[in-house]
C-alpha cells in the first residue's frame, strides 16, 4: 500500500506545482474539468482517492492523519454527488471567481500536503 501513498503524494505535489508556476493553465484546465465531466465522475474520483487513503493508512506513521483525509474525500464525494442546496454549483462559481493567487494558495496546500503524506510513509 506504500505505492498508493507515494502514487497519491506525488500527484498532489505534481498538481501544486502546476498551480504555482503554471497557474493561468491549471485555472483554464481546472475549471474546463468542472464544467465537461459528469457529476458522477467527479463525485467518484474524491471518493476513491479517498478510499484509496483508507486502505492505505496502515502503512504511515500517521494513519490518523491519512485516514482522516481518506474520510474528508470519500464525504466529499458523497456531498458533489448528492448536491444539497446546490453547494457543488456555488463552489463551483467561487473557484471560478477566484483570483490566480487564491489558484497559487492551493498549489502551495497541496504541494505541502503531498511533501507531509510522502515523509509520513514507514
Amino acid at each position: 500500500m506504500k505505492v498508493v501513498v507515494y502514487l497519491l503524494g506525488f500527484l498532489w505535489i505534481a498538481a501544486g506545482a502546476m498551480a504555482i508556476l503554471y497557474t493561468e493553465d491549471y485555472k483554464v484546465l481546472f475549471n474546463g474539468l468542472l464544467i465537461r465531466l459528469e457529476r458522477i465522475w467527479l463525485a467518484a474520483i474524491p471518493a476513491v482517492v479517498g478510499l484509496l487513503l483508507l486502505f492505505a493508512a496502515a502503512s504511515t506513521t500517521h494513519a490518523w492523519f491519512i485516514g482522516t483525509l481518506g474520510v474528508l474525500g470519500i464525504a466529499k464525494g458523497v456531498l458533489v454527488y448528492s448536491d444539497p442546496g446546490e453547494i457543488f454549483e456555488t463552489a463551483r462559481d467561487w473557484m471560478k471567481s477566484m483570483s490566480d493567487q487564491g489558484y497559487r494558495l492551493v498549489g502551495i496546500l497541496a504541494l505541502v500536503l503531498g511533501t507531509v503524506v510522502i515523509s509520513w510513509i514507514r
